[in-house]
């Protein structure tokens, strides 16, 4: 594999193929939670894999830098002019994306999961987040960092109506080793720019004809409602959101993957897991 900055992806691959797909992580996420996308090389495509400051063997200095990432991903674009670029970012990554995605000349899709919003949601976001992780310290009566970490995770898995859901715990039981805990400086390195991030100028990107958003409709850190509102900023992008789910919507929905690569390839989407959630106002 070639590590080229924070990109990391088979350069013949690249070479060779007529579509190539970046995948952007977010916060506390590997690259690993990309792997069900290993399928669409079936389809033509060589992937590239974006990592976070602290992962996959990069150091947690410096904190992420949102327009510099986007500007990693355009330059990485540029040398590649007659390829598909397609761009899929989870949460944070999502910024990522559309901040690349106004810097790009060419063939471009850009699939948006579980996608951060401006100023990530802002006090509203900060709240709820305050709310649920103070919750989750007093459910696992401590306040060491694990536990309260793992406890919060059902919320984030489930959603806070169904966190106490059985297959919480298969998750993470199955997953221990898995799990990113907030810890060694992660957190502020991979949060703080996005506390400052709106949206870019997208005036060479026809967005709503371009992106997809795609949600858990249980999702506890960006609200159905701040989707709503992205997607309307945007120009009035489709979402596609799956019930029961929460933000970590990559791992209790993988069929998720499916629908991203139809919307990649401009044909309806397969899985059934999912339905169209129309533009509001209501959480």
């Amino acid at each position: 594999m070639t590590e080229q900055g924070h990109l990391l992806f088979d350069a013949d691959a690249v070479a060779a193929a007529g579509k190539v797909a970046v995948l952007v992580p977010g916060a506390h996420a590997a690259v690993s939670i990309f792997d069900p996308a290993e399928a669409w090389t079936r389809e033509g495509y060589a992937l590239v894999r974006y990592r976070f400051p602290g992962l996959d063997g990069r150091p947690v200095h410096p904190a992420l830098d949102i327009a510099e990432a986007a500007r990693e991903i355009a330059d990485f674009a540029a040398r590649y002019p007659d390829k598909e670029l397609r761009l899929l970012g989870y949460s944070t990554g999502g910024a990522i994306v559309l901040d690349a995605a106004a810097l790009i000349v060419g063939d471009l899709r850009v699939a948006l999961m579980s996608s951060a919003v401006e100023r990530g949601g802002g006090l509203q976001t900060g709240l709820r987040g305050a709310v649920d992780v103070a919750g989750a310290a007093l459910r696992a009566r401590s306040v060491d960092v694990r536990k309260v970490w793992l406890e919060y995770y059902r919320t984030l898995l489930f959603g806070r109506a169904d966190r106490d859901n059985p297959a919480a715990t298969r998750y993470i039981d199955d997953r221990l080793d898995e799990i990113v805990m907030p810890d060694e400086g992660k957190p502020r390195a991979h949060t703080d720019d996005l506390r400052r991030w709106t949206l870019p100028d997208l005036t060479g990107f026809d967005a709503a004809a371009n992106s997809h958003l795609f949600v858990g409709l249980e999702d506890p850190v960006f609200s159905l409602a701040q989707t709503q509102a992205l997607a309307q900023k945007l120009g009035g992008v489709a979402i596609t959101g799956y019930p029961g789910h929460g933000h970590l919507l990559f791992l209790t929905e993988p069929r998720v993957f499916d629908d991203v690569l139809d919307f990649f390839e401009d044909r309806p989407f397969c899985s059934g897991a999912g339905h169209a959630v129309g533009a509001g106002n209501s959480d």
